[in-house]
């Protein structure tokens, strides 16, 4: 086998993943290169929102110091929506406003540039705007990548290509999810003033909340989110393919009707909208992770279905971060063990078995299939602020007791067979 290598280690995707894999080799004292197929990190990316968890603070001590960050959040609301109604549970916990804080979001453009620069500070070389074809092979050993005519040989390969997972399927680690293991995420950003969304929204200096939306899609699942950026607003809603396209209805579509609804109307009254994307994502969850490991090969992220969708957790950039720093310690225990094969490479996966990535996914495992229930994107979001209406309206009559009326209303509504399901799949899923 030829010892002739340009780097130790190769890195596909200059996102949350690849970074964070690229930030500890490069601390770690290793010869690294990072490889983005966009004019600069993040150019490629749809994703804006929360980023919860230690982990940044991990990878850059202290990172509440610098600029890559948007606001710190205090505040999680989830919304059900029907017709011109919206119920709304906010959860706020003033605990959460103190460094290193429980969330905070972010712009992926910025925050992945942030992010590139810390990983170029250590050491790491950084190739951009160079499209990743193929590898390059010796027999079934991964010893590098190609980019059209260009080769980079490297003892070890890592993808963190995002959700196409092309390369991911070369390098035959790819599982094959179906289509309603995908869906579709159409996002706006808008532009506001700093001071207009924290007098807007309540919100205190560089303090923001995330919102979560259920129903008034169609009955696609999926759901809404919106989250407070710095003087921006990332507003989207998440589409279930297969149902789309069972229904025959266009993302687009789906979207423009949603923004319809009063309670949305009022999230970015006055704001003005200056960039549009949309991105297939994998939402199969654990059941759907792709191997990760082969010979000379890891992935880590999205590339690898590290998404986790469980209702109450909506989270996918934490993990790509954690996996990729995973990732960039199992290479460096690779490399000075000199074992490419994958029985060397599977140390990678041992070492994620025992992280909250591993073991969040396992937990949630039911939860896409829980979540795939149409009734909890229909019927729910209509019983709840129905129920609500019931028991808030005054008639000029005498009101009958809370419960009594309730119950009533809830056994006139759903078919408690139904009801019955639902409670036991999702007491078993999240």
């Amino acid at each position: 086998m030829s010892t002739d290598y340009d780097f130790d280690v190769a890195i596909i995707g200059a996102g949350p993943a690849g970074t964070s894999a690229a930030l500890t080799l490069a601390k770690g004292g290793k010869e690294v290169v990072l490889v983005e197929r966009g004019q600069y990190p993040g150019a490629k990316n749809v994703s804006g929102g929360a980023l919860y968890g230690p982990v940044i603070n991990e990878l850059i001590p202290n990172y509440w110091e610098e600029e890559g960050f948007e606001r710190f959040l205090t505040t999680k609301k989830i919304s059900l929506l029907s017709d011109n109604k919206a119920v709304t549970i906010d959860i706020n916990n003033q605990n959460f406003k103190e460094p290193p804080y429980n969330g905070v979001t972010v712009t992926r453009p910025k925050f992945d540039r942030w992010l590139a620069k810390k990983a170029e500070e250590a050491g790491a070389m950084i190739l951009l705007d160079t499209v990743v074809e193929d590898f390059v092979w010796e027999g079934d050993q991964i010893l590098g990548i190609k980019s059209g005519d260009d080769i980079i040989k490297s003892k070890l390969t890592i993808i963190a290509e995002g959700s196409s997972a092309l390369l991911t399927e070369k390098a035959g680690l790819a599982k094959f999810p179906k289509p309603e293991h995908y869906a579709v995420a159409l996002k706006e950003t808008y532009e506001l003033p700093s001071d207009v969304i924290e007098s807007r929204y309540g919100l205190e200096k560089n303090e923001g909340f995330s919102n979560e939306m259920i129903g008034y899609a169609e009955g696609i699942p999926g759901g809404g989110f919106f989250y407070t950026n710095r003087d921006t607003l990332s507003f989207g809603l998440i589409l279930n393919l297969k149902k789309l396209t069972k229904k025959k209805l266009k993302s687009t579509d789906v979207f423009e009707q949603f923004k319809t609804h009063p309670y949305i109307q009022k999230l970015i009254q006055d704001a003005k909208m200056i960039e549009y994307s949309s991105h297939t994502i994998p939402e199969g969850g654990f059941k759907h992770i792709s191997k990760l490991y082969g010979n000379g090969v890891l992935v880590a992220g999205e590339a690898a279905g590290m998404l986790l969708n469980a209702g109450l957790y909506i989270e996918g950039m934490n993990f790509a971060l954690e996996a990729g720093k995973i990732a960039g310690e199992a290479a460096i225990e690779i490399l000075k063990m000199g074992d490419f094969s994958s029985n060397g490479t599977k140390i990678y996966e041992n070492k994620l078995k025992k992280s909250f990535v591993y073991k969040d996914l396992k937990t949630f495992k039911r939860a896409a299939k829980f979540l795939d229930t149409d009734r909890i994107f229909t019927k729910y979001p209509d019983l709840i602020t129905g129920l609500m209406e019931k028991l808030l309206i005054n008639t000029g009559k005498p009101r009958k007791r809370i419960v009594k009326t309730a119950v009533g209303y809830v056994l006139k509504t759903m078919n408690i067979l139904s009801l019955i399901k639902d409670a036991i799949g999702g007491w078993r899923s999240i």
